[in-house]
């Protein structure tokens, strides 16, 4: 339980991070990392061993594209091997929870910016050309020019999944 405590811990440091510099920073979720799958080898020994891989390497592989499309930050994919690392296969519940967090957030962004429409045709646009094309192109964002009034910080997202997943198995639900 004290790992679950600990990556609390480095998911609010994460978020104050990306609040302040868009940035979560590489040593805060390696060491994240080393609690989460040290505190879980500890618990289950060896034979968690292919849990703690698979919680790792889940998030990794499953999120890659959306990082290469520029949709989703390096550093938030690193925050959810963090949280694979102890709750292995459940890392998948944790970015359900995370990306339906983070749907309503872009909404309510979206909302509050008055640019709902707008984003909307952005991203139809963007779909258009990849179906037209035949290619995935990087989604234009306008976070890579420095424009951030379209970026919503998705760490806030993963850290309210993993409260929405704790409270879950606290509640045995």
């Amino acid at each position: 339980m004290n790992a679950y405590i600990a990556i609390t811990g480095i998911l609010i440091l994460a978020v104050i991070f990306d609040l302040r510099t868009y940035r979560i920073p590489n040593l805060l979720t390696l060491i994240g990392v080393l609690i989460s799958a040290g505190g879980s080898f500890c618990v289950r020994g060896s034979g968690g061993l292919p849990g703690i891989l698979a919680g790792i390497g889940i998030p990794m592989i499953a999120l890659f594209l959306l990082h290469r499309v520029r949709v989703l930050g390096a550093g938030d994919i690193k925050l959810l091997t963090v949280i694979g690392g102890a709750a292995g296969m459940e890392v998948l519940h944790v970015m359900l929870y995370s990306f339906l967090v983070g749907g309503v957030l872009a909404m309510i962004h979206m909302l509050y910016h008055r640019n709902l429409v707008n984003r909307l045709q952005v991203f139809w646009n963007y779909v258009r050309t990849c179906l037209i094309t035949g290619h995935i192109i990087p989604y234009d964002s306008g976070f890579d020019r420095g424009d951030t009034r379209y970026t919503v910080h998705f760490s806030i997202a993963i850290l309210a999944g993993y409260a929405i997943w704790m409270i879950r198995r606290w509640l045995d639900f």
